[in-house]
């Protein structure tokens, strides 16, 4: 007997993701859409994981959100190499946002979008993914998700390009970001749940994903801690140029 067939496990499923990500990204960086990129993003994203939480499928919805974010992270990385100028538009004060960036890794300026440097911007960010997600089925917290990410890839191809050498990858994109990026994906699905499969059921909610919610709350709160304390020994370059 045939078995019954289960959207999540579909490989298209993952594909049109992967495809709907580079679609709703690439173009819109490239055109340095400031509005419509974040919008389109998660709007596409939140169906996405809302399709594998309905059918109950929490690996599903964390796996096409990583695949999501590691996309879009990789199409604005090579775009803001070739095309620095161009994806900038598609950040607000994206020029600003380049020469704050640089000024913190060669210089020792406090790292931009900062808890420390934008205290009120990454409260909202916090209550976002977490509180935003409870109340909205996870729109809020993928909007605040995809913009992390955004920045994160924007940051991370522009000191790229500044250092002239892919191999500095792993310190163009910081630990601390990492940390943030998977405890938050883990965050936005799993707060989606209450709305999306539990119809507001709380306490069974709580009780069924206390774990879960504990290892990926745990991995954000690191990210955050590291974003506070790193930042100033962040600084490899030096290193590898002395004589």
């Amino acid at each position: 007997m045939a078995k019954a067939y289960q959207l999540t496990r579909d490989p298209v499923f993952y594909l049109m993701a992967v495809l709907f990500a580079l679609f709703t990204t690439g173009l819109s960086a490239f055109l340095g859409q400031l509005r419509f990129m974040p919008i389109s993003q998660t709007i596409v994203l939140t169906l996405f994981m809302a399709l594998a939480l309905r059918r109950c499928d929490l690996r599903a919805a964390l796996s096409v959100v990583a695949l999501w974010l590691v996309t879009t992270m990789l199409v604005l990385i090579v775009l803001t190499l070739l095309a620095p100028t161009q994806v900038e538009r598609a950040f607000a004060d994206g020029f600003l946002h380049r020469a704050a960036f640089s000024e913190w890794y060669f210089a020792g300026s406090p790292l931009p979008a900062s808890f420390a440097a934008a205290p009120f911007a990454k409260t909202l960010e916090i209550a976002g993914i977490t509180v935003g997600s409870l109340l909205t089925g996870g729109v809020v917290g993928v909007w605040s998700l995809v913009r992390l990410a955004n920045l994160t890839a924007f940051s991370a191809g522009h000191l790229l390009g500044v250092l002239e050498s892919p191999l500095w990858i792993f310190v163009a994109l910081p630990i601390w970001s990492l940390l943030q990026l998977v405890g938050a994906t883990g965050l936005v699905a799993l707060c989606a749940e209450p709305m999306l499969v539990d119809r507001f059921a709380f306490r069974q909610w709580l009780q069924r994903r206390r774990r879960e919610l504990t290892i990926f709350g745990a991995l954000y709160a690191i990210g955050l801690i590291a974003e506070a304390v790193l930042p100033a020994f962040w600084h490899f370059h030096g290193i590898f140029t002395m004589n």
